[in-house]
């Protein structure tokens, strides 16, 4: 899995991070990326504490526009979410759809025939970790090319990830297969080889890009297993006389309400489960990257209807976010790059980036 750090640690690689290179290099598997994605997905950290951090050190827009970009995109995409279930389109129905419920076998053997597709799922299952590049590769070969449903390949794979986020998995998937795109996003294989420095040649993707939209690949076919279920632990030790601070899996900021005395509790709501699985290591990995950031914390298992009732809901806070809203407690804002965006539906993303790229600069 990915390393557990400290916040002190987090904020050491947010400052040894080059987004330059980064600009030059992101798309290449070896390339500078920042390795932030885990701890901005846990809610450790903000993509606001990672921007203000990076002009600290006097590091221009322009400088960082690539990687900026990408910051703006997981805000874009969370702003999306607070409109929009991330489970349904967001624009249109999938270009091509052979099985909506199933996965391919190669897929899930991880035995595709594309040696960097494969080396990055058997990676995966080992660190809770893909480049970026490789989810667009990955998810182009699996909806575009074997024609499985993106809403049952995201549930998969959202599940295996250390960073995983309903709102950047969900409709990343749906922007390559077209989605939430005007297009539909394709790569052969000199495209693979190029970013990956594979040298592969003769694969099912050793095509021309003119014939990668009518490449529909005939495979064998099988149900995403998701056998891991945490059992419900409906039991907190709680000083009703102080405040509690309710902590989730989106939700792990260690100097949020800092000074405040409370109970602390990571609350896992089983309600969510069934739309968003973890694998048993990556639950496990969120659990013990919570007590890192936050060692008195308690961790939690139930329903909220089962859990509600062991609080004072008057005396109970948590940082706003989809999946808790409904719980109706007093919920702090999250930083955003652009917070005075939080009533506002989110539109285009480039007309989203545009707005705030005008707010930075302003704020300057």
């Amino acid at each position: 899995m990915m390393p557990l750090l400290s916040i002190s640690e987090i904020y050491a690689l947010i400052d040894q991070f080059d987004p330059v290179h980064y600009g030059k290099t992101r798309n290449y598997q070896n390339g500078g990326v920042s390795k932030l994605s885990a701890y901005l997905s846990r809610g450790i950290i903000s993509t606001r504490q990672v921007y203000e951090r990076l002009r600290q050190r006097g590091i221009t827009h322009y400088e960082m526009e690539a990687f900026l970009m990408e910051l703006c995109w997981r805000d874009h995409s969370q702003r999306i979410w607070q409109h929009h279930n991330p489970q349904i389109e967001v624009r249109t129905a999938q270009h091509f759809i052979y099985n909506e419920n199933q996965l391919p076998t190669p897929v899930l053997e991880t035995n595709t025939g594309i040696h960097a597709i494969d080396d990055a799922l058997r990676t995966l299952k080992t660190t809770g970790y893909m480049h970026n590049h490789l989810r667009m590769y990955l998810a182009a070969l699996v909806c575009n090319h074997y024609g499985a449903h993106w809403r049952t390949a995201a549930k998969w794979f959202f599940g295996q990830l250390c960073d995983a986020d309903a709102a950047s998995n969900h409709l990343s998937w749906q922007w390559v297969c077209g989605a939430n795109a005007p297009k539909v996003y394709y790569a052969n294989q000199d495209n693979i080889n190029k970013y990956t420095d594979s040298k592969q040649s003769g694969s099912s993707l050793d095509t021309s890009y003119e014939n990668l939209p009518s490449l529909h690949i005939t495979t064998a076919w099988q149900n995403p297993d998701y056998p891991f279920r945490p059992s419900s632990t409906n039991v907190a030790i709680l000083n009703k006389t102080i405040p509690t601070h309710l902590y989730t899996p989106y939700h792990l900021d260690p100097n949020w309400r800092k000074e405040e005395t409370a109970n602390k509790i990571l609350f896992w709501d089983l309600d969510h489960w069934n739309d968003y699985p973890f694998t048993k290591s990556v639950f496990d990995w969120i659990n013990e990257l919570a007590l890192v950031q936050i060692p008195d914390i308690q961790i939690v298992v139930s329903t909220w209807e089962e859990f509600k009732g062991n609080l004072d809901l008057k005396k109970t806070f948590t940082k706003e976010h989809p999946l808790t809203i409904s719980y109706g407690l007093q919920c702090d804002q999250r930083d955003w790059l652009w917070p005075v965006a939080s009533l506002e539906k989110p539109g285009s993303f480039f007309n989203y980036w545009k707005k705030v790229q005008k707010y930075l600069r302003r704020e300057d």
